[in-house]
């Protein structure tokens, strides 16, 4: 019996240092994170239930996590929102159209290839950031990250090569591109740290419905997408107030640690309502990233202690 508690200790030491998980600060961080994560977990489903093409739900999602932004921008600050709220800068003008592109191409990704390959492939962004960070603000990567990557990559190899052509390619490609831009952002969003998140994400939100005003076949919507649809706007609002509130608190491994909920809990929801199953190789693929990743972040927490 002694043994196991040992071995408890061993654990809990080894996931959280001393240093981590006795501050108060820290636990509330946990709990926003943890939080904000399990909030996204239902976007890939929402976008499926929504019953709308590709660029309607484009436009309604990004239009309703805007507003979802903007009115936590005026609890806020109330009557100097529109003060505070506009973009102020170059960078947060450049961050706002990459997540403008971000939005668009997760929806174009799910609508064409498996909820489980979208996330899968979107769950290694904080990887690409690394290697973007090393290029552009000139920071050293760990033997540990550089490692990561190598097995992510192959991960990833895993998924694509289950299916080559078609529809599903085109989704997969879609999704590396988000990754990739997203990863982009993250970058950017630390090379300048005033940058005003809320607003990048809200604009954002806002500008991904201009090309949807164009390509969008009807904007006309039925009383159950309309709902799917609020909700899919406020869900993502909430998670990126929750999650943000999380990341001031904790470490930023630890938060991508957390992130990496909605990998998991994301396509069992679609299995669970949808009954889309994800393939064989998404699994395998999949666990090598997911595994990676926890490990990668893990190692980065001990680093840290």
């Amino acid at each position: 019996m002694n043994m196991i508690y040992e071995a408890h200790d061993f654990y809990l030491s080894y996931i959280w240092p001393p240093n981590m998980h006795q501050r108060p600060d820290h636990i509330q961080g946990l709990i926003f994170a943890t939080l904000g994560a399990l909030t996204l977990t239902p976007d890939g489903l929402l976008v499926r239930l929504a019953g709308t093409s590709e660029w309607s739900t484009v436009f309604w999602r990004g239009l309703f996590i805007g507003l979802g932004l903007l009115i936590w921008q005026i609890i806020l600050h109330k009557k100097s929102v529109f003060k505070k709220f506009p973009p102020s800068s170059i960078k947060e003008w450049c961050s706002t159209g990459l997540a403008a592109i971000g939005t668009l191409t997760f929806v174009m990704a799910i609508k064409h290839t498996t909820v489980a390959n979208t996330l899968v492939i979107l769950s290694t962004m904080s990887l690409f950031a690394a290697f973007f960070s090393m290029i552009f603000l000139k920071e050293r990567i760990a033997l540990r990250t550089w490692v990561a990557m190598a097995f992510a990559i192959c991960g990833i190899v895993i998924v694509f090569i289950d299916d080559l052509s078609g529809d599903d390619m085109l989704g997969k490609l879609i999704a590396l591109t988000c990754a990739f831009v997203t990863a982009g952002n993250m970058t950017l969003i630390r090379s300048e740290k005033g940058i005003n998140l809320p607003t990048v994400f809200a604009w954002g939100g806002f500008f991904s419905t201009i090309p949807a005003l164009y390509f969008a076949p009807s904007l006309a919507l039925q009383t159950q997408s309309t709902i799917t649809l609020i909700a899919m706007g406020g869900l993502n609002a909430l998670a990126f107030v929750l999650i943000g509130a999380g990341a001031k608190r904790i470490p930023s491994p630890e938060v991508s640690l957390l992130m990496l909920l909605e990998t998991i809990i994301g396509p069992i929801w679609v299995w669970f309502i949808l009954q889309e199953v994800p393939s064989d190789n998404a699994l395998i693929g999949g666990a090598i990233v997911v595994g990676t990743l926890a490990l990668h972040s893990l190692a980065s927490l001990r680093k840290r202690a």
